[in-house]
């Protein structure tokens, strides 16, 4: 196509929002799907096998990408490795997801955007950072120590 003076550009579209050229797409891919004119390309290996080691590969590819990113630095803190976050059964509320990207009304959250000059917790005992809340706050060790207590309950 380069070859015939055509410029190729990918970009990304919000999918079932209208797009014609991506409407199009979906439904040429799904009839080449449901029509039985696509040859099978892994007759020779149970189709289990593929998919199993597309999903291998595919994560494999997204952990390589997480893993040298220099964005989302709080998220890979708290989620490191992709296959153990896929596993979890995490209920994604606001406030997890706030904790978990470090986006939320802290001090050095505000501090970082130069919204507030200090990063001071209220505690005086070190920054407000997420792990200073949860893990050392003098403030939170009543709401620590039940968070603790439900979950050892619910471990035995």
């Amino acid at each position: 196509m380069r070859k015939a003076g055509w410029q190729i550009t990918l970009q990304w579209v919000r999918a079932y929002a209208g797009t014609r050229g991506n409407e199009l797409a979906d439904a040429i891919a799904k009839k080449a799907t449901t029509n039985g004119t696509v040859p099978e390309s892994y007759t020779r290996i149970p189709r289990g096998v593929v998919l199993r080691q597309l999903e291998e590969e595919s994560l494999q590819m997204w952990q390589r990408s997480w893993t040298q990113t220099t964005k989302g630095r709080t998220t890979k803190e708290n989620l490191p490795d992709i296959e153990g976050r896929i596993k979890m059964k995490l209920n994604h509320t606001g406030n997890i997801t706030t904790i978990l990207t470090g986006h939320w009304n802290i001090k050095t959250y505000l501090k970082r955007f130069q919204i507030s000059d200090d990063s001071t917790c209220p505690c005086r005992k070190g920054e407000q950072t997420t792990d200073h809340i949860i893990y050392d706050c003098d403030r939170l060790t009543k709401e620590r120590d039940k968070l603790k207590a439900a979950i050892t309950m619910t471990n035995t």
